[in-house]
């Protein structure tokens, strides 16, 4: 649907062609504390900084996606690899939510109240196009007994919290 699509879509296929063992994820949505650090951030730290505007915010609520915690990711992609998986696998968050209730989901764990107004891909465009579904089922990853990804709320006050302990200052 678009270049990152091909671009990822490419890199399993060069993978497939040159190794016979492999193990390939699928993800989507992920966030994690890195992305305090980079100028784009993610989905979380755009909504609260969006919600520090005096504006409206407008998020789509025709789009969903399965938001993956990225310590989460870590450690089920370290139980793929302790158990020898081989083939592709799907490892998403877990929870299918469309960006809206997403972005009310994180101003709740945040206790924050801003306006917030649905919008569809239609009338918010953005330059990529983007698929309007990307959760992903974690059905394989479930039939090897690995853990469950955390409950998405639990994920994202997980965030918020680890990410006020990040930004206090130093005690000195």
């Amino acid at each position: 649907m678009n270049a990152y699509g091909v671009s990822k879509f490419c890199g399993e296929l060069y993978a497939r062609a040159y190794l016979d063992d492999l193990l390939i994820l699928r993800t989507s949505g992920v966030f994690g504390l890195a992305g305090l650090k980079t100028a784009r951030g993610n989905f979380i730290e755009l909504m609260l900084r969006l919600a520090a505007e005096p504006q409206p915010i407008r998020v789509v609520a025709d789009m969903v996606a399965s938001p993956t915690y990225a310590p989460a990711l870590a450690h089920c992609t370290g139980e793929l690899v302790e158990r020898g998986a081989r083939g592709i696998f799907h490892a998403g968050g877990g929870t299918a939510i469309s960006w809206f209730e997403y972005a009310k989901l994180i101003f709740h764990c945040a206790g924050l109240d801003p306006e917030v107004r649905s919008t569809s891909d239609r009338e918010y465009r953005t330059p990529a196009r983007r698929p309007r579904y990307t959760a992903l089922a974690n059905a394989k990853m479930d039939a090897l007994g690995i853990e469950p990804m955390p409950a998405l709320e639990k994920a994202v006050r997980s965030y918020l919290f680890l990410r006020a302990a990040m930004l206090q200052p130093a005690e000195g």
